[in-house]
């Protein structure tokens, strides 16, 4: 993928900007499904919001820099997001609000907010490499979660019982999904496979906990697979020659949506329902400016 721009953390786990793609997170899954997106089709990347049905349409933020969309709150009033030369911001729902909680010359990427919203686990090159690190939600309290100095690693979600931790790591040579105790305890490598899984094409838990759909090149190109939260019953969702990301599980879990690159037109995106069947373009318009 040469026209590869940026690669910037996102929901659960690391998705792509791959020239004009937009990626897109789910909404709280007691509210209605909404997405956030990043895209580049007004100048530069930017973030919005809309309903999962491409109406509703939203731009949240305005800079000259590089803003890529993360992942709402538990209780939806809240969005995490990643600027680049910038680290962790946190804004209102509405775009409003908008405050830097990594205010450092280091590499610094959102991952996601714990199910109580109180804190949030992020990825971090402060002390040489990229780790994982978690802090309070108002920026407060920033400390090393899974302290490995020898590989790269980089934060995911929060499972829904709020007990473990997605990331991806190269601890073992290759890049694989892990999970850990919330306390960073305990890492066990949940793919085990020697291409890479999830660091590309994203990883998200289901809502309720027992799933985790996750983008992997596996198969050469980029595809999109389902296993269960152990790392049995890997299922794969998607056969196609572009390559496709993972972005998030609808509130109920039936359905899930995705990006896939390349396509036409370029600001399209994708949902499918969980078992990977019903695929369907979502297309959207740009938002009226106020």
């Amino acid at each position: 993928m040469h026209r590869l721009k940026h690669v910037v953390l996102l929901l659960a786990g690391l998705a792509l900007l791959a020239g004009a793609a937009d990626l897109t997170a789910a909404s709280p899954a007691k509210g209605p499904w909404k997405l956030l997106l990043t895209s580049d089709r007004q100048g530069d990347s930017e973030c919005y919001s809309m309903n999962a049905d491409g109406t509703g349409v939203r731009r949240l933020t305005r800079t000259p820099r590089f803003d890529g969309c993360g992942i709402f709150s538990p209780d939806g009033r809240k969005i995490l997001y990643y600027r680049n030369q910038g680290g962790v911001w946190v804004m209102n729902a509405n775009g409003t609000g908008k405050r830097n909680l990594t205010p450092s010359q280091a590499f610094n990427a959102p991952g996601s907010w714990s199910p109580d919203g109180r804190r949030i686990v992020f990825t971090s090159n402060r002390d040489g490499n990229n780790e994982i690190y978690v802090m309070n939600a108002d920026g407060s309290g920033q400390r090393i979660l899974s302290p490995s100095p020898s590989s790269q690693e980089f934060a995911g979600s929060w499972s829904p019982d709020g007990r473990t931790i997605l990331f991806t790591s190269d601890r073992d040579g290759n890049e694989e999904i892990y999970a850990m105790n919330a306390d960073g305890s305990n890492p066990e490598n949940l793919t085990r496979h020697p291409l890479r899984d999830g660091r590309e094409g994203g990883f998200v838990w289901s809502p309720d906990g027992r799933r985790i759909a996750f983008g992997t090149n596996r198969d050469r190109n980029g595809e999109i697979y389902v296993m269960n939260a152990d790392g049995s019953g890997l299922r794969r969702l998607t056969r196609t020659p572009q390559a496709e990301f993972v972005f998030g599980w609808s509130p109920d879990g039936r359905k899930l949506a995705f990006g896939r690159f390349p396509v036409k037109p370029r600001w399209a995106f994708f949902v499918m329902n969980a078992d990977g069947t019903g695929v369907r373009k979502i297309d959207w318009a740009l938002p009226t400016r106020r």
